[in-house]
């Protein structure tokens, strides 16, 4: 997925000289073509995240479209005030971009951690926020991004994520994506955790369960015409790698409240623990309870 979002930028920036990508010191060998060939839509700015997020909200005010790329704690959390007051407030047309949604750097130990981020940009204005689930997705909304003046919060994996889709998907904004159809139940998601979504509708269908499989890559504006033609008798479960509290699953709550829909949502999601817990991101899934088990004891 990020080497995708580079790749789809770069030839987006070719076309518009008004697309910047900002960045915090990252991405050693992924941006080397970006700033040869653009070098004037190009900024390594090092490890100022707070500035960083001013500035591009500055140069966002004068007509660019500012991609602001880091991992994805530093470039919500660390900057969240400058989001807030420039970014948000001011509506400028700034992409903040993290990479590495969930437990991706779950090596690094939880200050590398991204899973309130969903929560705490959800309740920010003004701000669309995006969570593709694969490279065609990825490919897709970094397109439609590069091309709006929305703000708007880009949440990528790292790398190594399997496809779900054989090719790009006709996506629009704030409509779901069905990537299997089903009769047996709902199963929603968000992100690069769609492969365990994958995993469960196989288990499944071996005991003649088939669920509709459906990836919510626009989660501040959740599809209000899919969600009224479901059936609501049906067992509709929400996975997401993030805390329980405030993400995909909070919001889904609201909308189904919103919309006077009486009906049970089981919420696979992080749980809290040894929050200081390192390791691989399968291993601290598990350890949280986003595990195959749990999707399939929902249904």
């Amino acid at each position: 997925m990020r080497n995708t979002f580079v790749e789809t930028l770069y030839r987006e920036a070719c076309i518009d000289q008004k697309i910047v990508l900002i960045t915090g010191d990252l991405g050693f060998q992924l941006f080397d073509k970006f700033s040869r060939d653009l070098p004037t839509q190009f900024i390594n700015m090092g490890l100022t995240e707070q500035s960083m997020m001013s500035i591009a909200a500055g140069m966002a005010s004068m007509g660019k479209r500012v991609f602001v790329y880091s991992i994805a704690n530093f470039s919500t959390i660390r900057c969240l005030e400058q989001i807030r007051n420039d970014v948000c407030y001011m509506n400028n047309s700034v992409v903040i971009v993290s990479v590495g949604a969930g437990f991706a750097y779950g090596t690094l130990g939880y200050t590398h951690h991204a899973v309130e981020d969903l929560a705490i940009m959800r309740a920010l204005p003004n701000l669309e926020m995006v969570s593709p689930c694969d490279r065609f997705e990825t490919e897709v909304v970094t397109k439609m991004i590069a091309r709006s003046d929305s703000p708007t919060y880009l949440r990528l994996g790292k790398t190594g994520e399997v496809n779900l889709y054989d090719s790009a998907p006709d996506l629009k904004f704030g409509k779901f994506s069905r990537v299997s159809s089903g009769d047996s139940g709902y199963l929603f998601f968000t992100g690069s955790i769609g492969s365990l979504a994958l995993e469960a509708r196989d288990t499944l269908r071996r005991s003649n369960k088939f669920i509709e499989v459906v990836s919510v890559p626009f989660v501040s504006n959740l599809d209000e015409t899919y969600l009224q033609g479901i059936n609501s008798e049906l067992p509709i479960v929400v996975l997401e790698e993030h805390f329980k509290r405030g993400g995909l699953g909070a919001a889904f709550f609201e909308k189904f409240n919103e919309l006077n829909m009486r009906t049970k949502i089981r919420h696979v999601a992080a749980t809290d623990g040894n929050l200081a817990m390192t390791g691989s991101q399968d291993y601290i899934r598990r350890q949280r309870g986003i595990t195959l088990e749990a999707i399939l004891d929902a249904f």
